[in-house]
């Protein structure tokens, strides 16, 4: 009788812990589009919620623009407003590194013009994909002892994909991992409006895959 009782306790714990868990107020007005296509579809949030993770990210990429020319202990207090996750993570493994060793005396800003696209939201609601339409984009290279620019480089245009994930608690997104760099002119083929997730990659076909 003693394990019935423990469970009876385990699963009365686990009802009240999901019962407990806030759901963001978005989440059921979560809507499928391309159902048949790829499964079950993928998932949008309403309009307003698009809007505010696209203006989220695009203010953590200015962040990660200007933070770069400002001191180490500037970039670390203020990179958990505008990152979580892995992509946190990596951000102060580098500065744990600049400040063991010595920070370069040089980096390179990128800088272009953004059309952001916001897909896949998970079932919950809070976490998604942004697939950022990158053209005209520079690298501008400055000298951090001077402040000053060294050289600017054409880089072409891209397209990039991040993860989102919302803070509860700051009541913004945040760029959670960088997914992946899309190949050169995916947006002008037929299926670009389809973006199909795969939690194993497919085996390596050449040496461009």
């Amino acid at each position: 009788m003693s394990w019935l009782i423990l469970l009876v306790v385990l699963v009365i714990g686990g009802l009240v812990s999901l019962s407990g868990r806030k759901q963001v107020p978005w989440a059921d007005k979560l809507y499928r589009i391309n159902a048949g296509v790829q499964s079950k579809g993928e998932w949008l949030a309403p309009d307003d919620i698009q809007n505010d993770v696209r203006a989220d990210y695009l203010a953590a990429m200015g962040w990660l623009q200007d933070s770069l020319l400002a001191d180490l202990s500037y970039q670390w207090t203020s990179a958990p407003n505008m990152l979580s996750g892995t992509f946190l993570q990596r951000h102060q493994e580098i500065l744990t590194h600049y400040k063991k060793q010595k920070a370069p005396r040089y980096t390179g800003i990128l800088r272009c013009t953004h059309r952001v696209e916001v897909r896949h939201f998970s079932e919950d609601g809070e976490r998604c994909l942004v697939v950022d339409h990158q053209t005209t984009r520079r690298i501008a290279t400055y000298d951090l002892l001077h402040h000053v620019r060294v050289i600017t480089q054409d880089m072409g245009d891209g397209t990039v994909v991040y993860e989102m994930a919302y803070d509860k608690a700051l009541k913004r997104w945040k760029i959670d991992a960088f997914v992946q760099e899309l190949p050169a002119g995916w947006a002008s083929t037929k299926s670009h409006d389809q973006i199909e997730l795969l939690s194993v990659l497919p085996p390596a076909n050449g040496r461009d895959s």
